[in-house]
């Protein structure tokens, strides 16, 4: 496990303000994390997929072998622009924060059955996907409520970051690029309930 810097007592306070809470170790990110959110995406494709949206629910839950490894899991409500109906979607993640910067891993990928779990000890299958380096924007800025981060899959590079809006706000946004892809996805998450909800 990389060792994590603490959180600052200032955290504390600005999750009492409403502001972008500061995530400078996997505890804080955890904190922020963990809970229900409703989420709204909107996808953005000129090549290598279509256009429309998705409203639905994303929970950041701990796993039951690990308090610190985080797994998220999305359903929604998808319509594409040219299919006649709307489509369930689902997605999972597993977002450890006993790494730092945290770590999120793919789950039971069939393209990555061959290599080694991440996590073996968990009831899923995980592979590397990306960082979420807190602390450092894409120009080299102080960033501690955001991350930017890079992902290639085959030929295809997808860009992107993670934002907080606030104590119960974020978006995690991509933009992909490559002879196979080229478009974006945008994603707002309100919460719902978890640990830094009020009320």
């Amino acid at each position: 496990t990389t060792h994590q810097p603490t959180a600052a007592s200032s955290d504390t306070q600005a999750m009492a303000s409403g502001a972008a809470p500061r995530l400078v170790n996997g505890e804080a990110v955890r904190s922020f994390l963990l809970g229900r959110w409703s989420i709204s995406k909107t996808f953005d494709y000129r090549l290598g997929g279509g256009k429309g949206s998705l409203e639905g629910v994303a929970t950041f839950t701990e796993t039951h072998q690990r308090r610190d490894v985080l797994m998220y899991e999305e359903r929604g409500t998808m319509h594409l622009e040219g299919l006649g109906k709307p489509v369930e979607a689902y997605r999972k993640y597993c977002f450890n924060t006993a790494r730092w910067p945290v770590e999120v891993y793919f789950v039971d990928d069939p393209t990555k059955k061959h290599i080694p779990s991440l996590l073996p000890e968990l009831d899923c299958h995980t592979s590397f996907f990306v960082p979420l380096p807190f602390g450092v924007d894409a120009a080299g800025q102080s960033s501690t409520s955001g991350s930017s981060f890079e992902h290639l899959c085959v030929e295809d590079l997808y860009s992107g970051n993670l934002r907080l809006q606030g104590t119960d706000s974020f978006e995690w946004n991509w933009t992909v690029v490559g002879p196979n892809k080229d478009g974006g996805i945008t994603a707002s998450y309100q919460r719902m309930s978890g640990p830094a909800a009020t009320g």
